[in-house]
């Protein structure tokens, strides 16, 4: 009985003694802590419901300032849970970009070479798109020689493209098509709206160039100014324009001295060539047969020279135009990736024997696309 009365003893004690260290602490908490009194500003105890200098009452301002206080902390509180949020968003999505911040628009799916076979649409290779071509005909007549063609197209900022090229002519000193190296600059004019259709010009030109006949050269050169206009509906789109050409044509003789025009005609009308201003129309369709599947049809006039290595005498009236035609498919292996394969029939063949598979492909690349993936 006696060890126990002396271990509840010492309990006791040791209670006593936790109580009032609390206290202790609890009052000088209460201590540091002091409110103004609202009518002398005097500096009071917290535990004061009354001032000790003026007698008010400062249990109203306590309050205020415990309102206050709450008012701070919740704010703090709040602005904590935000920043955890917004911390937890930004390590579950890293690459995520913010919404105020533009981003240019990459393409995705097949990248549109913004071309039919030959003939130009509307619109424009996207900002740093680079498309380039090349491919020839198959099945042509024995006495027609097939010209490779090529491009390489870079788009600029989405409003304009720039464009290196050769390009196919009718030459009857090559016995059929002949290539000739050119350059255009394009810039869309009109964007496409609902009703509006989308309106494009361009300028594309060559230098002189030349074929050498036994002693003679034969020179030509062309230069032409298209603007078409393109209008989608649905899946299927149309593209009409008309080009304004001015094409030129000369010989020299193999010391490069002027045989026709002659030196006297040269000095006579101020120009060392002749030439031939022509206006022409051109249309062409699209249809959509699945995502990877387009048909084409295209019509335009072509020019043609009709040099003669047995006459070299030349006039403008050696220069003219025939019609040519080209319907087809273009197919996309990949999104960057398609090959363009049609039949073409000129208003110069003498039936269908004579017309002939073209076949080429479409390289279509995205910098950016590129770029992105890569990083």
């Amino acid at each position: 009985m006696l060890s126990i009365s002396r271990k509840i003893g010492m309990f006791s004690f040791v209670v006593v003694l936790l109580l009032a260290f609390v206290l202790s602490l609890s009052a000088h908490e209460a201590a540091k802590k002091s409110i103004v009194c609202p009518e002398c500003s005097h500096i009071n105890d917290w535990a004061n419901d009354f001032c000790i200098n003026c007698c008010a009452l400062i249990m109203k301002a306590k309050s205020e300032a415990e309102k206050r206080a709450n008012e701070v902390e919740s704010a703090k509180v709040l602005k904590a849970e935000m920043r955890m949020k917004e911390e937890k968003a930004m390590k579950a999505n890293p690459q995520e970009e913010r919404q105020d911040e533009p981003v240019e628009k990459i393409p995705e799916g097949p990248i549109d070479p913004r071309r039919l076979f030959v003939i130009p649409v509307a619109d424009v290779l996207g900002s740093m798109e680079v498309n380039i071509g090349g491919g020839t005909a198959f099945g042509v007549r024995k006495t027609e020689r097939p010209p490779f063609l090529g491009h390489i197209r870079i788009g600029l900022g989405g409003v304009g493209e720039v464009e290196v090229s050769t390009i196919a002519i009718i030459n009857r000193l090559a016995e059929g098509s002949a290539s000739i190296p050119t350059a255009a600059f394009k810039v869309k004019l009109i964007s496409e709206g609902k009703l509006l259709p989308s309106v494009a010009g361009a300028l594309r030109s060559s230098l002189w160039h030349t074929e050498e006949r036994g002693m003679y050269k034969f020179q030509k050169r062309l230069s032409t100014l298209y603007f078409v206009s393109s209008k989608t509906f649905g899946k299927a789109s149309v593209h009409a324009g008309i080009s304004i050409s001015d094409l030129r044509i000369r010989t020299k003789t193999i010391d490069d001295e002027y045989f026709s025009p002659t030196p006297e005609w040269i000095d006579l009308n101020d120009k060392d060539y002749f030439n031939k201003n022509m206006i022409a129309p051109f249309i062409g369709a699209r249809i959509e047969l699945n995502p990877k599947t387009f048909l084409m049809l295209e019509i335009e006039q072509v020019a043609e020279y009709d040099f003669d290595e047995e006459i070299p005498v030349v006039s403008k009236g050696d220069i003219s135009a025939e019609w040519m035609a080209i319907a087809g498919v273009r197919f996309f292996f990949l999104d960057w990736l398609a090959l363009d394969t049609g039949v073409m029939y000129r208003s110069d063949y003498n039936g269908i024997g004579d017309a002939h598979i073209e076949a080429g492909l479409n390289i279509s690349v995205s910098l950016p696309k590129v770029v992105r993936s890569l990083w």
